[in-house]
């Protein structure tokens, strides 16, 4: 955690929040959509399924860069770069 300020004199104070092994925003992201699928489906297999794939990516995601899922989601605010050279996404061409 660069940037992130350490409190030398408690260790616990300084390490991230997480729940299961899993940053705490990820873990109730993950819960509030097994829950909207259970809702939306009402099938308890399919929130328990969705749960679980989006658990373990999360899981394997913190294991390997803790500022990962930090980082993604300060990337989604960013604006997308001008390219001039790649074609336009939409095209309006003028008849008469």
């Amino acid at each position: 955690m660069r940037g992130a300020s350490v409190w030398h004199a408690h260790p616990t104070l300084s390490r991230p929040l997480t729940v299961l092994g899993v940053e705490r925003r990820w873990f109730f992201l993950t819960l509030t959509l097994g829950m909207a699928m259970w809702q939306a489906i009402n099938s308890l297999f399919t929130a328990a399924l969705v749960f679980g794939v989006l658990y373990a990516a999360g899981r394997i995601a913190w294991r390997r860069d803790p500022a990962m899922l930090a980082i993604v989601a300060a990337g989604a605010n960013a604006r997308a770069r001008y390219d001039p050279g790649k074609p336009p996404k939409w095209h309006v061409e003028l008849v008469e």
